[in-house]
């Protein structure tokens, strides 16, 4: 027994070694397709064409505005991530040479090297080098927390007075946001002011506490999540609070004055469109689509809106839908181009298609009626609208809803609802 777990023991070293290894070889290839892409300036139209774009942090080359969709492709993931790669790489190998060839040897991971390198962002090259350079043989006997507390306080002592003109900045940088839907849940995350957030604290605590009697079910956690909620309905939150208070207060106590107005009518105002499908012979399928979340069960869709006053609005058949004869689409044909495509028509994207352009994948004529129609539009975000009509991206639709596209190196991709497939 102890021979097999020494020699499985030795295969784990060896491939932690063979991905470290693999690991910084990608770093250079991103970086030397970075340097070397060009699109064939004879093939763009000329109001259109390419531009040379600084993407990392100073001392970083200019690069074409259009790699990061072609490394998007190749990596399979949204050109967004695939640019965040770009300028990772970029900083390291520029910024950080003598970190850059601390990847090459394989003294540390590249992963642990982009993440410093990306820390060390706001600093000058020279300056951004010399924390590296201190930062790279102290880090190798710490773990991943500690090696990165090391490097905040390295970069604090660099430049006292930057750091506290990026706490400065860090207060500005405030929001809170939803992401992540999976499992009919969303996850909030956000920056506030310390005080804040300690209020915060408090008060879904003290709902929590609230809300044990009406979910004896619920553990603390599950009850500091419903509390969340709670807050979007202040009235609602009141309403609790107040009762709370009241059965707190002793005898002779002055008592607060009660919420006369339904609750129900004080809850905020929200529009959340959601699609249910039916199968060919009318049948639900069992599953319901919330715009710029996710998919869910009816069931739990069901719970979710118990109380909740809801509007129906009438069916879109989309392979019915009449073309227009307008460039523009009208209300009712953005409608289904959204939902044809929940997300942007190009390869590995995610992002949501509200918002984005409507192009005509085959270029409008004037004069030529029904080509504002499902089949012909698909939502683009603005880079990837310049990249397809500058003709350094081709694009069909084969179909409604699924769209090949060309890379300007050559390689293909299918893009429909069911994501993306490579070609070649």
């Amino acid at each position: 027994m102890e021979e097999i777990a020494r020699e499985s023991a030795e295969r784990v070293r060896s491939l932690v070694r063979t991905r470290r290894a693999a690991d910084a070889s990608m770093v250079v290839a991103i970086c030397d397709l970075a340097e070397g892409y060009r699109v064939d300036s004879d093939e763009l139209l000329e109001v259109l064409a390419e531009r040379r774009v600084r993407v990392g942090g100073a001392g970083t080359p200019k690069v074409s505005e259009f790699v990061s969709l072609e490394l998007a492709g190749l990596l399979g993931c949204t050109p967004v991530a695939a640019g965040h790669r770009i300028v990772e790489a970029l900083n390291l190998k520029h910024r950080h040479p003598g970190l850059f060839a601390a990847v090459q040897g394989l003294d540390v991971d590249a992963d642990r090297a982009l993440r410093a390198a990306s820390r060390c962002g706001h600093l000058a090259p020279d300056a951004a080098e010399a924390v590296t350079r201190r930062w790279v043989p102290r880090q190798r006997r710490l773990g991943w927390a500690a090696a990165f507390t090391l490097l905040d306080r390295l970069i604090i002592e660099s430049d006292p007075e930057s750091a506290i003109e990026r706490e400065r900045k860090a207060r500005e940088d405030r929001g809170v946001y939803l992401w992540g839907f999976q499992d009919g849940c969303m996850n909030l995350t956000g920056r506030l002011d310390a005080v804040d957030a300690r209020y915060l604290d408090a008060a879904v605590e003290r709902l929590a506490e609230v809300l044990e009697g009406e979910h004896p079910g619920l553990t603390r956690d599950q009850r500091r999540a419903k509390a969340i909620g709670v807050l979007a309905n202040p009235a609602y939150a009141t309403a609790l609070l107040q009762a709370a208070a009241q059965q707190r207060l002793p005898m002779g106590d002055a008592v607060p004055a009660p919420v006369t107005v339904p609750v129900a009518r004080l809850r905020p105002t929200l529009g959340i469109a959601v699609h249910i499908h039916c199968d060919a012979l009318g049948e639900l399928t069992g599953s319901a689509r919330l715009e710029r979340a996710g998919h869910l069960t009816t069931h739990l869709l069901a719970e979710a809106l118990a109380g909740v006053d809801v509007t129906v609005h009438p069916v879109i058949d989309l392979p019915n839908l009449e073309p227009e004869d307008g460039y523009l689409p009208g209300r009712q044909m953005r409608r289904a181009v959204h939902l044809a495509f929940d997300t942007e028509a190009f390869p590995f994207s995610n992002r949501s298609s509200a918002g984005l352009d409507l192009d005509h994948t085959a270029p409008y004529q004037p004069g030529v009626r029904g080509q504002t129609r499902i089949g012909n539009l698909a939502p683009l975000s603005r880079r990837v609208h310049r990249a397809k009509t500058a003709g350094s991206w081709q694009v069909e639709q084969s179909r409604a809803g699924v769209l090949e596209w060309t890379s300007p190196l050559g390689y293909r991709y299918e893009v429909g609802r069911t994501g993306t497939r490579m070609l070649n």
